[in-house]
């Protein structure tokens, strides 16, 4: 690796010279530039990241704690941070805790280690201890895809969603509307399940707890993984109670219990309508095509980036913001139109 000094030798030029043009200092000729820049081409110098942080105290790294990298969701709320993040001259250090608690707790004291100026997290439990001692480090902080009662975030109103696809279902017809998901998150009741009993309210249908499918593992991902199992069971039950129609918890959930139903000889969406919730691209790939509620990615992503640029700059304090949801519908719910 090419050093300083180096390029200041082929350049002529003296090495406090090569760091003014290297840092971006004037009171150097834009002749010596020139030539300190071919020079520092031509040696492939690279400078030292970390040397600079510590004399700068900016590090220009952004921590990003995902609960489940594995879920298409997740997956492309990293990819739209990463590239906001780059537009800014900023580095993502990527760390997927599994909804482990635990590993939560390592990922943010081996990012504070790194000297990140910030972190985004999707937290297993936004009301976890370890975050509130968090509230005391003079660390930046915003939660994003949940709401926060702690810290700055940005999500969707997954309420409201819920409602949507309850509406949706309805006025095709439907008066058994049945929901496959976790009841309670991280201690709260799950706000899709809020949002479908109020929607089962606005829409004048009566709550039966028979039509629920409650997937376990206390995490909503894990839950999807397990939605499979869970509806086999329930079909496999002779006194199942069966509804027309299903609002799954998210895409992969839904996945999964089309699955389960077609294992069962139930077509989807001739005899069984499924929604889901957050429109991963899987939702557009897969047959037949799911109707779910649509996350804006992008917008968390850069929204969430942004309001933490705000606070590493100490312009904004802590606010929440609130997405609003959008139903896209697909075959899943619709009967397929045969010319």
């Amino acid at each position: 690796m090419s050093t300083m000094e180096e390029i200041a030798e082929k350049a002529g030029v003296s090495q406090a010279t090569v760091s003014r043009v290297i840092n971006g200092h004037s009171g150097v000729s834009e002749r010596k530039r020139k030539l300190v820049m071919e020079w520092a081409r031509k040696l492939d110098y690279q400078p030292n990241r970390t040397a600079q942080s510590l004399k700068n105290n900016k590090s220009n790294l952004i921590g990003l704690i995902i609960s489940d990298i594995s879920n298409p969701y997740f997956a492309e709320i990293v990819h739209a941070v990463e590239k906001e993040a780059a537009k800014n001259g900023y580095n993502i250090i990527l760390c997927n805790t599994e909804n482990n608690i635990q590993k939560e707790k390592e990922s943010i004291n081996t990012l504070r280690s790194r000297q990140v100026e910030g972190i985004l997290i999707v937290p297993s439990d936004k009301s976890a201890p370890h975050l509130k001692s968090i509230k005391k480090l003079n660390l930046p902080f915003v939660v994003i895809t949940q709401i926060s009662d702690l810290f700055a975030s940005v999500a969707v109103d997954h309420a409201k969603g819920g409602e949507m696809v309850v509406k949706h279902l309805s006025d095709l017809g439907h008066t058994k509307i049945g929901y496959i998901g976790p009841l309670k998150y991280a201690g709260y009741t799950e706000d899709k399940f809020e949002g479908y009993k109020s929607g089962l309210k606005k829409s004048n249908l009566e709550f039966n707890s028979e039509y629920i499918i409650e997937t376990d593992g206390g995490m909503p991902e894990l839950s999807s993984q397990n939605a499979y199992k869970k509806v086999n069971q329930f079909l496999n039950q002779a006194n199942s109670s069966l509804a027309t129609a299903y609002f799954a918890y998210n895409d992969l959930a839904a996945f999964e219990a089309i699955k389960a139903f077609e294992d069962h000889n139930y077509k989807v969406p001739e005899d069984i309508a499924i929604a889901g919730f957050d429109n991963t691209s899987l939702a557009q790939i897969n047959r037949p095509g799911l109707t779910t509620i649509s996350q804006p990615i992008k917008t968390i992503g850069h929204v969430g980036l942004n309001m933490l640029f705000d606070k590493i700059n100490k312009n904004k304090d802590d606010e929440n913001i609130i997405l609003e949801p959008q139903l896209i519908v697909r075959e899943s719910t619709l009967k397929y139109r045969r010319s």
